[in-house]
C-alpha cells in the first residue's frame, strides 16, 4: 500500500522564479494553453538549458505559417529544439530522444502535458522513468477557461473524429491472472458514448465511474454526469468523486479500490482531466499488473478549449518504493 504525498502548487511568477530546468518537454499546438507556460517562464528569466517542441505532423502538416502553433517563435527562447513525430504512435519520437539520452538522464526535467494527448504523456512518462532512470519529474498544466461545446454542453463534445480503436495505452497493458474479477475504473470525460463503448469492450464484472469534483467550473461537475447518464443511470455503476486537477487524490482513489478489490483485473479508462489521467499513470507505474484502456482515434481535434485558466506544477515521484 502507497498513499502518495500532495505536492502541488499553483503557478506564478513569484513560485517559479528561482526555478532552473535542465530539459523542459512540451507539445506543439494551436491551443491557447499551448505555450502558456513556456511564456511565464520567459517573462521571469528561468533558466532552460534546452527545449524539446514535439512537432506532430498531424497538427501542422495542414497550417499556416500564422497559426497559432507557431507562436512558440515570438516568445524569445532560442535554445527550442522541434522533435518532429506522430501524434498517433508515441514510440516514433524514440529515435530523436535516443541522442538526447545523457541529457535527459538529468535531475531536472520539466514536462508540460496541457497539449499532450493522453497516451503520448504517459509514454513519455514511462520512458522517463525506465529508461532514462528519472527519480522525479515537474510535471505544469494549464487548466482551460472552457470548453468547447458546438452544438449544446451536453451531447457535442468531442476531443477526435473518425472511427475509434478501444485498446490498452502502448507500455500499459497489465497482465489479468486466471479467474481474477474483470473491474473497469474510468474517469469520467464529457463526452459519454466514450465511456459507454470502453464499458462494453472491456465488459467488466464490475464498473466504478470517477467524476472530477470538485471541478475546474461548478458546471462541468454536472455536464460529465449529464453527458455520461447512459452509464452513470445503472444501479450497478458505482459513482466516485476526485478533485479534477488533483493527480495525488487520484492515486489514492484507485489504491483504495484495489486494496477492497482483491482478486481483481484493474482496468482504468483515463477520459477525464489530465490531471487526473496523471494520477492514474503514476498509479499504473507502481502497479504494473493494472491495464489502462483508452479511445485511440484517427484523428484529434485541433483545438478543443478556450482560452487559460490557472496552471499548475506538480512534483511527480516516479521512484516509489
Amino acid at each position: 500500500m502507497k498513499k502518495v504525498i500532495y505536492k502541488m502548487e499553483l503557478v506564478t511568477g513569484e513560485i517559479i522564479k528561482k526555478d532552473s530546468y535542465d530539459i523542459f518537454l512540451l507539445a506543439g499546438g494551436s491551443d491557447y494553453r499551448a505555450y502558456e507556460i513556456l511564456k511565464l517562464m520567459k517573462s521571469e528569466n528561468i533558466s532552460i538549458k534546452k527545449i524539446l517542441l514535439f512537432d506532430f505532423l498531424e497538427r501542422s502538416g495542414e497550417i499556416g505559417k500564422n497559426d497559432p502553433y507557431y507562436n512558440y517563435q515570438t516568445i524569445g527562447f532560442k535554445n527550442i529544439v522541434p522533435i518532429q513525430c506522430s501524434i498517433k504512435n508515441p514510440n516514433s519520437c524514440l529515435q530523436n530522444l535516443i541522442p538526447l539520452e545523457s541529457e535527459l538522464s538529468a535531475q531536472k526535467i520539466a514536462l508540460d502535458i496541457s497539449c499532450f494527448t493522453k497516451p503520448y504523456f504517459f509514454y513519455l512518462i514511462k520512458l522517463f522513468k525506465e529508461r532514462f532512470k528519472i527519480d522525479c519529474i515537474s510535471v505544469f498544466y494549464t487548466e482551460p477557461q472552457s470548453y468547447l461545446f458546438p452544438r449544446g454542453i451536453f451531447s457535442s463534445y468531442h476531443s477526435s473524429t473518425g472511427p475509434l480503436t478501444i485498446s490498452e495505452i502502448q507500455g500499459f497493458p497489465g497482465y489479468e491472472a486466471r479467474g481474477e474479477k474483470r473491474v473497469l475504473v474510468i474517469l469520467l470525460g464529457f463526452d459519454g458514448d466514450l465511456s459507454k463503448e470502453i464499458n462494453e469492450d472491456v465488459s467488466p464484472s464490475e464498473t466504478l465511474v470517477v467524476n472530477g469534483f470538485p471541478s475546474y467550473s461548478p458546471k462541468f461537475k454536472d455536464i460529465s454526469l449529464i453527458a455520461n447518464e447512459k452509464l452513470t443511470s445503472d444501479k450497478d455503476v458505482s459513482i466516485k468523486f476526485s478533485r479534477a486537477n488533483n493527480p495525488f487524490e487520484v492515486f489514492n482513489l484507485l489504491e483504495d479500490i484495489k486494496n477492497k478489490m482483491e482478486n481483481s483485473f484493474i482496468n482504468i479508462a483515463p477520459l477525464g482531466t489530465k490531471p487526473m489521467a496523471l494520477g492514474a499513470c503514476l498509479f499504473a507505474l507502481y502497479y504494473p499488473d493494472v491495464r489502462v484502456v483508452y479511445p485511440l482515434p484517427e484523428t484529434y481535434e485541433k483545438v478543443t478549449t478556450n482560452e487559460c485558466w490557472n496552471s499548475w506544477r506538480y512534483l511527480i515521484p516516479l521512484n516509489l518504493a
